[in-house]
């Protein structure tokens, strides 16, 4: 009796235990084959992180190693609306006296007056917003350091901040046409904006990249889930410009601009043996951080936008030409300059309406007069004095790794009187960079070099340093030519109009030129001149060229008295950075 009974108790519990591992069995096919799939994603869902990571904007530099353009950390700052406690018009004032010194319009503001209202309207801003609907309102935007200490300093625990990075500028706006700024683009994201930061965009823009993570509940990496950093960062552009170079260029342009009471101007400065450029100084200028507070015609390059008639300085390249031509020579005497040149109803005349009978082309290009170019320009003709022009780079774009680099207008149509004015440069337009190019090639013993800008790249990501090649140079006129037409310039600097401020200690070859101011309702205006000077130094072995540019100089209107000084101040600052030594006693 006891060992059926016991029997049928074993049989119970086996098929008890075999009922309970099948409906296991069945349980676990169930989650693991039949819906295992849906509770991968489901598990993947809740543990899968996405993270994005992006880099810094490539920084640029000087040639010679400083920091031109960096990033620095700024923060935002944010309240805790719905937990927030406290006397909200008492830390708003707090926080308004903070944030107003940082703030354009109060750095600006000339009187107290003023000042206390800018304050008075960021602390009502404030206000606003810790009454508004938002849980986390932005009380203001890219503080500084100093600033977010002196919030934290409040002991607030209802602030905080977000960090991101802007750019700064560690030596002020210094080649700030140079430079560029960063804006926004219609979408509110971060682009450069006209010079490097403009043309070279591409290099100098942050990657981004976005990778998943296996995270627990609090965002932590679980364990075997591997997070590195990558270095996304934008290139780093090195330029050709010399801080030391360019300090001394943007300081003697501001004395410049004071002393002879321009509206505006600029020196550039090459080195003539690489085209690099060495310095580019314009007025006005701007600062980059606060690219917002100016007109537009402030942000572009004037060297690259302001198309201007050279006047008297594109002589030496009529000369060029008609010599490399063989038409002329440094002593051919002009057989048409005894008066002035008429052309059907227009009559031109020299500058100062005195003339010279049987005077040489070397006195020409000294006494600047327009009578004899014209004769020169006439023995060349139109169609080669054009083909040596555009071979000099008149009208064409130069290859430059800046904003607002284009080609500009070239006459197409050159009859009797357009060839008369232009010989003597007026009736044909050309920006500074375009002139100063070609006279360099005068200074290259004929060969036009295109100017450079951008010396080196370093890939962040490759950690490769990338080099810049230079363009290639092509030949305009002959050495022979070259030599002839150096020698005349530093005729013309030594006994020109500018004699009275030449160099006794080193040989200039250079010219200058005071040209016209074409009015938009037609002709010339007759109280406002543009004022250059351009040259290169030591004359028998170039190691800059500069040109020297004032528009409308109110202290006189000629170069010879404004612009020709300022580049000889300039000059003798160089000759010291460049160690070069005096060729005269």
């Amino acid at each position: 009796m006891d060992d059926k009974l016991n029997s049928s108790r074993k049989k119970l519990f086996l098929t008890f235990i075999g009922l309970t591992l099948a409906l296991i069995i069945a349980r676990l096919f169930y989650w693991q084959i039949l819906r295992g799939q849906e509770l991968k994603n489901l598990s993947e869902q809740q543990t899968i992180r996405s993270k994005t990571q992006e880099g810094l904007r490539g920084q640029i530099y000087t040639s010679d190693g400083y920091l031109l353009v960096g990033n620095q950390e700024v923060y935002d700052l944010k309240l805790d609306r719905q937990n927030f406690e406290g006397d909200v018009e008492k830390i708003s004032q707090k926080l308004a006296a903070i944030i107003a010194r940082e703030n354009w319009q109060f750095q600006d503001a000339s009187d107290s007056a003023s000042k206390i209202l800018i304050q008075e309207q960021i602390e009502s801003n404030l206000i606003n917003k810790f009454t508004s609907q938002a849980n986390w309102p932005q009380l203001a935007k890219q503080l500084s350091i100093q600033a977010k200490e002196e919030i934290l300093a409040l002991n607030n625990p209802y602030l905080a901040f977000d960090t991101s990075f802007a750019r700064f500028y560690p030596e002020a706006s210094m080649a700030a046409h140079i430079t560029g700024f960063v804006g926004r683009d219609d979408d509110a994201k971060n682009i450069g904006r006209y010079g490097v930061e403009g043309a070279l965009e591409d290099e100098l823009k942050p990657r981004k990249e976005r990778g998943w993570f296996h995270t627990d509940a609090l965002g932590a990496l679980l364990a075997g889930s591997n997070y590195q950093l990558k270095n996304l960062n934008g290139r780093d552009l090195t330029l050709t410009i010399r801080r030391d170079v360019q300090y001394v260029a943007e300081t003697n342009l501001a004395w410049g601009i004071e002393h002879y009471d321009a509206d505006r101007g600029e020196i550039i400065i090459l080195d003539s043996q690489s085209g690099k450029i060495l310095a580019l100084a314009t007025w006005p200028n701007y600062q980059q951080w606060q690219y917002f507070k100016y007109p537009g015609e402030i942000l572009k390059n004037p060297s690259l936008t302001r198309l201007y008639e050279p006047g008297s300085t594109f002589k030496v390249l009529t000369v060029a030409s008609a010599i490399d031509a063989g038409v002329i020579n440094p002593e051919t005497v002009c057989t048409k300059c005894a008066g002035p040149r008429k052309f059907g109803t227009y009559t031109i005349r020299t500058w100062n309406d005195e003339y010279h009978p049987n005077i040489n082309i070397t006195e020409a290009l000294e006494k600047s007069d327009n009578i004899a170019m014209i004769f020169v320009g006439e023995l060349l003709g139109r169609e080669k004095f054009s083909e040596y022009l555009k071979k000099f780079g008149v009208g064409q774009s130069l290859s430059l790794n800046l904003q607002d680099d284009s080609s500009t207008y070239f006459p197409q149509k050159i009859g009797p009187v357009e060839l008369a004015t232009i010989s003597f440069g007026q009736g044909i337009s050309t920006n500074s960079f375009q002139l100063l190019r070609a006279v360099n090639a005068i200074a290259n013993k004929g060969i036009i070099l295109e100017p450079k800008i951008l010396e080196k790249v370093y890939d962040q990501q490759l950690q490769k340093e990338i080099l810049v090649n230079q363009e290639n140079n092509q030949r305009v006129i002959s050495p022979e030519t070259a030599a002839l037409v150096t020698k005349m310039m530093v005729s013309a600097a030594s006994h020109g109009e500018a004699q009275w401020i030449a160099s006794k200690r080193y040989t200039v070859a250079a010219k200058t030129g005071t040209s016209q101011v074409a009015d938009p309702k037609g002709g010339y205006k007759s109280d406002e001149t543009i004022a250059s000077f351009i040259g290169f130094a030591p004359a028998d072995s170039p190691q800059f060229t500069m040109l020297v540019k004032l528009e409308n100089p109110k202290s006189s209107p000629w170069a010879a008295e404004t612009a020709a000084p300022l580049w000889y101040k300039t000059a003798d600052k160089l000759m010291i950075l460049f160690n070069i030594t005096p060729d005269l006693n």
